[in-house]
């Protein structure tokens, strides 16, 4: 603020740049915003807003008799849409590439970055950014830190009014690093400028106020919305509002890019980083990794603030990319549209029809009369042409007048009935969320084929969603970015896990911590990552699904999930409780599973022991068939194709019985017949089971 001269040709050339874009189509995408948000708001009877007819077209109609009639389809159309975003939040994760990453430190990235955007707010944000792309076919997001409540400095994320950001209208990329500079316009009072700038400041925008205050900025006709009624003054001026203390001035936060010589660091992989502002410490750090630090030219951003002939800010920005971060639905090369756009057209079409098709009713049920001037005893001419549309209405007529005749009705014009069936549908489909994203209207399908049609109709929506994604990859880049330049120092944050019952658990995380041996512990800023963005339905819909497939495997299909795993896919009101029982009884062992785990221990070692026996009796059935060969040679061949007859398959060389090696014998054992071959019953003895088994005294059974 001391250079007095310079101070103003900076705010000159700002509010320059910022007329020239505004005069290259940012005044018709004014208007067009607004309009296009009275049609999805619909408020024809609100204060400041005309809804979908005009305000000198529903005058001119309703000065006419005729109704003017407004059925917003726009309204559950875009809501429709807007619920898939909502259903489907973003989750981002990261993944180690290089500079020293690793799978721990791209875990920790992960938390740090969901624990940073759960504490702005940042799903709340998206869904408004989600809605103004939709609405008034862009959204933006205003991405930076927020020292307001910590001296260490927290991720803010913000959604701003599309009205209010005017983007590079030579651009043609999506990503505004392509772009030359963005503006944000806004109205301040002097005690906000006071408490984000100096006093000084505020002191120098309320004196020049009074050279500038009748100055055109351009947008004279577009008012400023608020909660209460628009303003008396115009968006345009230099400030707006009676009284001082409310009293609003225009300024402009414009950032820019511009080469400058910059500090680096210089990897071996021929990769650079921007580290100027970087600690001592930290930098030495970089060379000791061997890691180059020099001076490279290399594009920045230029921000500066400024009210008209005042500057408050002219620095080369911190952050490496603008703080704007856009969604736009439906992009091409700089041009852009929301969902209601096409709906306009079809819109109108249908108001049009459905008032004509009411007056053409009402012109009907409430037709008039003819007849002769005087004719009524019981009334005059004129308490007749109030009363006509009476029900009950008694007429008593002069003797010898003709009597009164109701004139008949005109028809409703063939076609306005179907035209108001195909403006509707036409509405669904220049819009592309049909009836089927929004409710299927048949009961006897299933949910599967429910599904499908769901599923089938986003895909209409498939250009809308996409670039939601890549909005989503910019975010994560982003708060990437700041997070490794300004969140290096020592820090623990309490975030919150979901433990494997489904509970939410506080947890604290260290990051940035400096060990005694030098090293750092959970070093957040180093390491280069590659983003997972992925989409995570809401909780309800999500754990309804899993909980429903649970049941199906374990009743149906009989796969044997954990109990503790269907307690967290339940929608109980008190499984948290549900999951702290299951969870204080992990160390106790359940008499049913220690019963189980017994009977399985013998039923292996019954298994055992009956493969151990099969084994025996194998090996004395060959012995007793090697006997019986060697006693009687010619049974082998017999055997063997007996054998080979029942489809026996040999394990070893022809023939499946072999014949006994000549010069073996077995010695007679005469006087004992083997009672029994099995060899775990063997034969029995002479005093065996067989004792006593006789008719009278005679000898034992041989």
């Amino acid at each position: 603020m001391t250079d007095t001269n310079n101070n103003r040709d900076v705010a000159r050339d700002v509010f320059w740049r910022y007329l020239e874009v505004y005069g290259r189509g940012h005044d018709c995408y004014i208007q067009r915003a607004t309009r296009l948000e009275e049609y999805y708001l619909c408020g024809g009877g609100l204060p400041g807003m005309q809804g979908h007819w005009r305000h000198a077209d529903r005058a001119a109609i309703e000065c006419e008799g005729r109704p003017a009639r407004e059925i917003n389809t726009i309204l559950p159309t875009v809501n429709a849409a807007a619920g898939y975003q909502i259903n489907n939040r973003v989750d981002i994760a990261y993944l180690p590439r290089g500079r020293g990453a690793d799978e721990q430190t791209a875990k920790v990235a992960s938390k740090v970055i969901r624990h940073a955007l759960d504490l702005t707010m940042y799903r709340y944000a998206e869904t408004d950014v989600f809605l103004d792309g939709l609405i008034q076919q862009r959204g933006y997001l205003d991405m930076r830190m927020d020292y307001n409540t910590t001296t260490k400095g927290n991720i803010c994320v913000t959604d701003l009014d599309p009205v209010d950001v005017l983007p590079d209208p030579d651009a043609k990329s999506y990503n505004p690093d392509g772009w030359s500079d963005v503006q944000i316009t806004r109205f301040l009072t002097a005690r906000d400028i006071e408490g984000i700038y100096s006093k000084e400041a505020a002191d120098a925008v309320v004196e020049n106020s009074k050279g500038y205050c009748d100055m055109n900025f351009g947008d004279t006709e577009i008012q400023r919305r608020g909660f209460g009624m628009p303003s008396s003054y115009a968006n345009g001026w230099g400030w707006y509002a009676d009284r001082a203390e409310e009293r609003r001035y225009r300024v402009i936060d414009r950032q820019s890019h511009e080469y400058a010589n910059t500090l680096v660091a210089m990897y071996p992989t021929g990769d650079f980083r921007n580290v100027e502002g970087y600690e001592p410490n930290k930098l030495a750090w970089l060379i000791d990794q061997g890691v180059q630090v020099l001076k490279r030219r290399i594009r920045r951003v230029r921000w500066e603030v400024c009210a008209p002939e005042v500057c408050f800010h002219n620095e080369l920005s911190p952050y490496d990319h603008f703080t704007v971060i856009p969604y736009f639905p439906y992009f091409r090369r700089g041009k852009t549209i929301g969902l209601i756009d096409n709906m306009v057209s079809p819109s109108d079409m249908l108001n049009k029809f459905v008032s004509q098709y009411e007056h053409a009713v009402n012109t009907a049920a409430n037709s008039g009369w003819q007849g002769e001037a005087n004719s009524l005893s019981n009334m005059p001419d004129s308490e007749f042409i109030e009363r006509g549309a009476e029900n009950g209405l008694v007429l008593l007529r002069k003797p010898g007048t003709a009597p009164f005749q109701k004139i008949e009705p005109g028809q409703v014009p063939n076609g306005i009935d179907k035209m108001i069936q195909w403006s509707h549908d036409h509405l669904n489909i220049v819009s592309g969320v049909d009836k089927n994203l929004r409710e299927p209207e048949k009961n006897d399908l299933s949910g599967v084929a429910v599904k499908a049609l769901q599923y089938a109709s986003q895909q209409k929506l498939a250009i809308a969603l996409d670039n939601l994604s890549r909005t989503r990859h910019m975010v994560a880049d982003r708060a990437l970015g700041l997070a490794q330049r300004f969140m290096g120092d020592e820090r623990v944050l309490r975030i919150t896990e979901i433990d494997k019952y489904g509970v939410e658990r506080q947890k604290e995380l260290p990051i940035n911590v400096r060990m005694e041996d030098g090293s750092i512990f959970n070093d957040l800023t180093i390491g280069e990552y590659d983003m997972v963005i992925t989409e995570k339905p809401a909780a309800v819909t999500f754990d309804s699904s899993e909980f429903e497939q649970m049941k199906a495997m374990r009743g149906e299909m009989g796969i044997a999930i954990p109990d503790a795993t269907v307690v967290r896919a339940s929608t109980l009101s008190d499984k948290s409780d549900i999951a702290e029982a299951m969870q204080e009884q992990e160390g106790q062992v359940d008499p049913r599973i220690e019963a189980e785990a017994a009977l399985l221990a013998a039923q292996t070692r019954k298994a055992d022991n009956e493969a151990v026996a099969k084994s025996i009796e194998s090996q004395y059935s060959a012995i007793q068939t090697a006997q019986a060969i060697v006693v009687t040679p010619e049974a082998a061949a017999l055997a063997d194709a007996l054998l080979r007859s029942g489809g026996f398959v040999d394990k070893d060389a022809a023939p499946i019985i072999p014949e006994a090696p000549p010069g073996l014998e077995i010695p007679a054992q005469e006087g004992v017949i083997p009672q029994n071959t099995h060899p775990l019953d063997p034969a029995n003895p002479e005093q065996g089971i067989t004792r006593g088994l006789s008719d009278g005294p005679t000898q034992p059974v041989q």
